[in-house]
């Protein structure tokens, strides 16, 4: 069975994809408790917006082929991110404590340190050790 996707199939797996990640974004309530880096989260959902968007630039300009490909792309990114989610989620349940330890902290700390010192004394070089 050979089943063919017109420009509105994927007009409308792109819209349906973008909307259900952009309201992901705006429901989601990870606290710097549950997950200290949130930027992660953030920029792996912009990926996926991203390649969806340009699949929807190729089909408006009659490019299918192409268009097929960065919806794939996304695809791949839309399941990256959510292994993500559900490995910070396997790690909080397993263990709670494991975003309070040295490597951890720091992933979501040295780099706000070093902008807030930096803004303070812009002859300030940060250095944790």
């Amino acid at each position: 069975m050979n089943m063919q996707l017109e420009s509105k199939d994927l007009i409308i797996v792109n819209s349906t994809i973008i909307s259900g990640i952009l309201i992901l974004l705006t429901i989601s309530s990870f606290s710097p408790v549950e997950f200290p880096n949130r930027s992660i989260f953030v920029t792996l959902a912009v990926l996926s917006v991203i390649f969806f968007s340009i699949s929807s630039l190729y089909v408006l300009s009659n490019n299918l082929k192409k268009a097929k490909i960065y919806i794939q792309i996304g695809f791949g990114f839309v399941i990256c991110f959510m292994i993500f989610i559900g490995i910070v989620n396997i790690i909080n349940i397993v263990n709670p404590d494991f975003w309070d330890g040295p490597i951890a902290s720091k992933i979501a700390t040295n780099l706000i340190l070093k902008m807030m010192a930096e803004l303070e004394n812009p002859k300030f070089i940060y250095n944790p050790h």
